[in-house]
């Protein structure tokens, strides 16, 4: 990203506004992994204790990406007290009433390089992960999976949105929504450079 930003400045003059990810002596901002997710659910946690009055523990959470964001949440949440009942990744889906195991489950994908074949759940459409019975939705994968067709069928009283833009305006069926704060970050950055 710093070559990037040094190409584009030789022509446009220093802006580091242009570029995001930079090394921290190119104005970058200084966050970590581990520590942005734990951030990014520890603020959405914070929400829903504060504003709707809810805890995450003993919550039935469904989760849609089982990447860096998504199992780190997972993770947070097991740890809290919430109940991960269904996890998808571009390999399959699982669900679990009484919980998935996040452990078992990490330690299943960093093996098999995603959750399908996992023994501690049963199979489900991954097309279908969004419809499963929840209190909270966390789509942590792509962009637009929550729309105008499906949104009326999901079933969760809470989304905590953790991909980009995952929930459609259209999509609005008085569900709460707690829209991705990663992407403030990178908003405070733009509006820090320009």
């Amino acid at each position: 990203m710093a070559w990037m930003l040094d190409e584009y400045s030789k022509f446009h003059g220093y802006s580091p506004a242009v570029v995001t990810g930079k090394p921290i002596i190119w104005e970058g901002l200084l966050v970590e992994t581990q520590l942005q997710e734990d951030v990014y659910f520890s603020q959405h946690k914070l929400a829903l204790l504060n504003e709707h009055g809810k805890i995450i523990a003993g919550q039935r959470v469904v989760i849609q990406g089982f990447g860096n964001v998504g199992s780190w949440a997972a993770q947070l949440i097991s740890e809290q007290g919430g109940i991960i009942v269904a996890v998808s990744d571009v390999t399959g889906a699982i669900k679990n009433r009484k919980g998935i195991d996040i452990q078992s489950l990490a330690k299943h994908v960093e093996e098999n390089r995603g959750v399908k074949g996992f023994d501690g759940g049963d199979y489900l459409d991954p097309d279908s992960i969004l419809l499963e019975d929840c209190d909270i939705l966390i789509p942590a994968a792509l962009g637009g999976v929550i729309n105008r067709d499906n949104a009326k069928d999901i079933k969760a009283k809470y989304i905590i949105e953790a991909a980009d833009h995952p929930t459609d305006p259209e999509a609005d069926e008085g569900v709460v929504v707690l829209p991705a704060s990663g992407y403030i970050c990178e908003l405070r950055r733009c509006y820090r450079e320009t």
